[in-house]
């Protein structure tokens, strides 16, 4: 798919690639669609709080060769309240404007995030962190500072390679899109780094707030309160994650309301962890795989990936439609070989909001009372305030299905070209 690396696009068209460390829920595992350790050098990282409780081993404690113990280095939560002085004392960064802008939006998040961050160990934002990801190896969780720089002079501290994830599912016949939309409009702006232009904090806050609800839903899901509390607080952390498994909730859901669809759980494996295509799979249209995502249960083609993942979707949709009004399209186009502008993805099949689904919000209501619980009125939300669910026009360009309110559709073209990565999800 290295044809797409300057295509030029208004919307972020995303493949929705592997998010999470799955199979063994490990860095250094090879599953497929896990980072390799060498392509990230935390060498230069430092600890941003220098007076931080942990400063002697907070860097030893995120590094890829290292599991320390629940007693060594606890879940922030354990901590006491969690504050933005305690988040602050957790972070390693390999720039300081990297801790500066994170701490800056957490003042423009909602405050649920700061309770979500207690289920983590530490915060680690790198230069050439790509994507963001969460681990059990360590239970921090990894930021992409993509997601945080503003002046053209931070984007230039950002390595400028390529998503290891950008060849999956060229094989196939369609392509899984998705972007974020608010009044018919895309809900997240781009600007590319190999021509950056100045951001607010306002362009990238919602990017952001949909990373960290869908890194931190894992975390969540790995270290909540019923799998710590019976957990070796003495052995490596991923020992004491992984001693606890049945009480994760992405288990309880799998184990009462699983996804069915088995052929798209066959085709995310070819999508998400680079698995060989069938010359069955290469054959399938857009408009078919809509026709089998419809059948069953998800906001997303990424949902299909694994258990974790289908969770993660869960919990992003609907947290970014509780707190904001934005509402996820998803979509199944065609996967041209040689295009020139978004709409030559044909889209085959697409839906706006599908978490308003009776079945999906029924498995969205259960996640969020699992993973927030007593935050909110989530059975009112499911009930009142999800919103619906809406067909996108198909037999149209990705681009042009946008406003699918008007009778008129128009081609939407961009002199700004669109690298490759932001055709992958907004994190793992």
């Amino acid at each position: 798919m290295n044809n797409f690396k300057y295509l030029p696009i208004t919307t972020l068209l995303t493949i929705p690639t592997l998010f999470f460390i799955t199979s063994c829920e490990n860095v250094t595992s090879k599953g497929g669609g896990i980072p390799n350790e060498t392509s990230i050098n935390l060498d230069d990282t430092f600890v941003y709080n220098k007076e931080s409780k942990y400063k002697d081993i907070l860097k030893r404690c995120t590094s890829f060769n290292t599991s320390c113990s629940l007693n060594t280095l606890p879940l922030i939560r354990e901590q006491g309240k969690i504050t933005k002085d305690v988040i602050r004392s957790r972070l390693v960064v390999s720039h300081k404007w990297m801790g500066d802008r994170f701490m800056q939006m957490l003042d423009t998040l909602e405050p649920d995030m700061l309770q979500m961050l207690g289920a983590v160990t530490a915060i680690v934002i790198d230069d050439d962190i790509i994507p963001s990801f969460y681990t059990t190896n360590t239970g921090a969780i990894y930021i992409d500072p993509r997601y945080l720089w503003l002046s053209i002079e931070e984007a230039k501290d950002i390595t400028k390679k390529d998503d290891f994830r950008s060849e999956y599912g060229n094989k196939l016949k369609f392509t899984p899109a998705w972007r974020y939309v608010k009044n018919n409009k895309p809900a997240i702006k781009y600007t590319s780094l190999s021509n950056p232009k100045a951001r607010s904090t306002e362009d990238i806050k919602y990017a952001l707030a949909a990373l960290l609800y869908h890194e931190l839903s894992h975390a969540n899901d790995f270290a909540n309160r019923d799998v710590i509390a019976n957990s070796n607080r003495d052995a490596p952390i991923v020992e004491a994650l992984e001693s606890n498994k049945e009480q994760r909730v992405s288990t309880k859901l799998y184990n009462t309301m699983p996804l069915t669809q088995n052929t798209l759980k066959r085709l995310a494996g070819v999508l998400y962890f680079n698995k060989s295509a069938s010359s069955q799979d290469r054959e399938l249209e857009p408009y078919s795989i809509g026709m089998l995502f419809e059948t069953d249960s998800a906001t997303n083609m990424y949902n299909f990936a694994n258990q974790y993942e289908d969770l993660a979707m869960l919990f992003e949709s609907a947290m970014m439609k509780y707190h904001y009004n934005i509402e996820m399209d998803i979509g199944f186009t065609s996967n041209p070989s040689n295009p020139t502008d978004c709409n030559d993805f044909i889209l085959g099949w697409g839906s706006r909001n599908q978490i308003a689904k009776d079945d999906v919000k029924a498995r969205a209501n259960f996640v969020l009372n699992h993973i927030l619980p007593n935050s909110a009125n989530w059975d009112n939300f499911t009930q009142n305030n999800i919103g619906s669910t809406s067909a996108l026009p198909t037999n149209i360009g990705w681009c042009e299905s946008i406003n699918s309110n008007s009778a008129t559709k128009r081609k939407i073209y961009t002199n700004t070209p669109i690298p490759i990565n932001n055709f992958l999800p907004i994190g793992y």
